[in-house]
């Protein structure tokens, strides 16, 4: 049966929160999230009292993802339910309801509730209930879970109707429940809802990745089941031993294989083998040998996922961050189920926004302004040539320099070199008082001046180019190195040890060597060492021989997290990562973080009860101190 229009009363009147510029379509009491038209933070606006009851739902945050989604007002009684309905509410697509109904009688024994909210799932068993008698329903732990017959009576095994159990999950629970108060609101939603399953299904079909590979020996992306490889092709599992020196899947033997007689129609066995290769080669870093072997391998199946993955690492190794992310876009296409898929994507996109923030990369009109004998001319503040340095005033080698420039020209051969002997040569050493020239023309007159040919150096020329070259010396991880930076000055902990992205954690001996090794080559008192050098060896070993450090470097847990309208964190970097390529491993969330306010209640809890400690141990140390005898006092 269906009861009539619940008559406004004082119990159904609430306050909810609005936005401003829905104010009379949204509306939802609780730990709820605000309209923003598709998307983002909350925002809030003024309140209002509700007497009708809304067109729709939207629930969002619960781990059963079916729950969650827009659920449209029934205006006829849902057929086979023993419930008595006063309003019910359908989810579009898979059949859960959120309905307010007659409450149980021991329920009505024990709350003095008459109605009750309760969730029921697509085989009409009751599963989550809320307190009625009220239009619209909280979120997250004003709900629990129930444990019912369909029939919606107490389950024997349960011992009551509402029954609290150990192994409920609270996860499951919806955490972000919005009443549409509008038929139009409700509408809008939808559409935005269909948009969300277009970018979903686009995804899934690759529409915004590479095409895939054609040509070769056909398009399988692994060898056919039940093919023998070969063994020089299986390195088994790795104990802490290079397998690629000895054992059966050693380089050489995967050479020696290469050569025999019998592969020569054998496509599958020579593209597993050269696919060893180029594993091998890359770990002893012969980056040039490791690409052949990987080409030759993808020329024979272009979609074969393991040569195709194993492409993306060469290139990270290489810090070729935007082939590399080409290459696991390719991957994803030909693989969308491939293991790790995903996470290489998370880590070569941290690699690549690394470098663009942290790594100073030529401009290139600069670059392509190179001659011969010059590289640039690199601009200084302060009018003096030993000034700060002024990357974004860089100029091309032909330019011309104007009175008012400071700086000084960087040579491709003759010049200054500082103390170290080892900083880039320069040339023109100016202040903002000089006259114009070209820095192809002054690094020509300086490598004449040098070699003989021409005029020798004033003593104050002279002094003046080595204070220049002294200021450059130190300052390495700059563009003053003609745009290629000392591996120590990457960003990539990687890169700084000389060691492949995917080396294991489980052994450290190729991590310790990879560390001795540089250590020795960038000691302070070794040519081309320095302390700052050493210190960033040193710093780059600690990351990544810590597991869970590595780990957090790998995901891109150092990047800032964006800060929404109302001042909450927006999406980390893994998480604006993920969403760009699997968009179906995330709910439609038109009202931001359904767990934005748990996390913040969370938060609050944590300094509540930090406080809580801290208080009491300082009256433990007061009381402490008030009980310890006074010496004074018993002399």
């Amino acid at each position: 049966m269906v009861r009539a229009l619940l008559q406004p009363q004082p119990w159904r009147l609430v306050l909810l929160q609005l936005t401003g510029a829905f104010a009379n379509s949204l509306v939802g009491p609780g730990a709820v999230g605000s309209y923003q038209g598709g998307g983002g933070g909350r925002r809030f606006g003024g309140f209002a009292r509700v007497t009708d009851p809304p067109v729709g739902f939207f629930l969002g945050g619960s781990s059963i993802r079916d729950m969650n989604g827009l659920y449209s007002r029934e205006h006829r009684v849902p057929n086979g339910f023993s419930h008595t309905f006063t309003f019910s509410y359908r989810h579009d697509y898979t059949g859960w309801r959120l309905c307010l109904v007659g409450a149980p009688e021991d329920v009505k024994r024990s709350s003095g509730r008459q109605t009750e909210w309760v969730l029921i799932d697509p085989d009409r068993a009751d599963r989550f209930r809320h307190d009625g008698d009220q239009l619209i329903p909280g979120s997250g732990h004003r709900w629990s879970h129930v444990h019912r017959t369909k029939s919606a009576q107490p389950d024997p095994k349960a011992g009551s109707a509402v029954a609290h159990a150990m192994e409920d999950d609270e996860e499951e629970l919806p955490w972000q429940l919005v009443g549409v108060g509008e038929e139009d609101m409700l509408r809008r939603l939808k559409r935005y809802f269909t948009f969300y399953k277009h970018e979903v299904q686009a995804a899934i079909d690759g529409q915004k990745l590479p095409k895939l590979p054609v040509g070769g020996k056909g398009t399988a992306t692994s060898p056919p089941e039940g093919f023998q490889a070969p063994k020089a092709a299986l390195p088994g599992e790795e104990d802490g031993t290079d397998t690629c020196l000895e054992g059966s899947a050693s380089l050489e033997n995967a050479e020696a294989e290469l050569q025999g007689p019998k592969l020569k129609s054998d496509h599958w066995s020579v593209a597993m083998l050269q696919l060893r290769r180029a594993i091998c080669y890359r770990r002893r870093r012969e980056f040039q040998l490791a690409n052949d072997a990987v080409d030759a391998s993808l020329v024979l199946y272009p979609r074969y996922a393991a040569a195709i993955e194993e492409l993306g690492k060469l290139q990270v190794d290489q810090g070729l961050y935007e082939r590399a992310i080409h290459s696991f876009e390719t991957l994803l296409r030909v693989d969308r189920k491939r293991p790790f898929v995903g996470d290489w994507l998370v880590r070569v996109h941290g690699h690549k926004r690394r470098q663009e923030t942290e790594f100073l990369t030529e401009k290139p009109e600069v670059l392509q302004g190179r001659t011969p004998g010059c590289i640039a001319w690199r601009q200084t503040g302060g009018c003096s040539p030993t000034g700060l340095l002024e990357p974004s005033a860089d100029k091309p080698c032909n330019a011309v320099i104007a009175k008012g420039n400071s700086g000084f020209c960087q040579c491709a051969t003759s010049g200054a070199r500082g103390k170290s002997g080892t900083a880039p040569a320069t040339a023109a050493e100016s202040d903002c008082e000089h006259e114009s020239f070209t820095c192809a023309a002054k690094c020509a007159e300086r490598q004449q001046a040098e070699s003989g040919h021409g005029p020798k150096l004033t003593d104050a020329a002279a002094q003046l180019a080595a204070e220049v070259s002294n200021a450059v010396d130190v300052q390495p991880c700059t563009l003053l190195r003609g745009g290629e930076l000392p591996e120590w000055c990457q960003p990539n902990h990687y890169l700084v040890l000389g060691i492949r992205c995917d080396f294991p954690d489980e052994h450290g001996d190729e991590l310790k060597r990879a560390y001795k090794k540089r250590s020795l080559q960038y000691h302070p008192d070794k040519l081309g060492g320095s302390a700052q050098a050493f210190q960033r060896v040193a710093d780059s070993h600690q990351v990544l021989l810590d597991p869970e450090k590595r780990r957090a470097f790998d995901e891109g847990a150092d990047f800032p997290r964006k800060v929404q309208h109302d001042g909450a964190e927006g999406e980390t970097h893994k998480e604006e990562i993920e969403k760009k390529y699997f968009p179906e491993r995330f709910d439609f969330a038109p009202f931001g973080d359904p767990h934005s306010d748990r996390r913040e209640a969370k938060a609050r809890q944590q300094r509540l009860l930090e406080t809580k400690r801290q208080e009491a141990l300082a009256r433990e140390a007061k009381e402490a101190k008030e009980a310890k005898p006074d010496r004074r006092t018993d002399l």
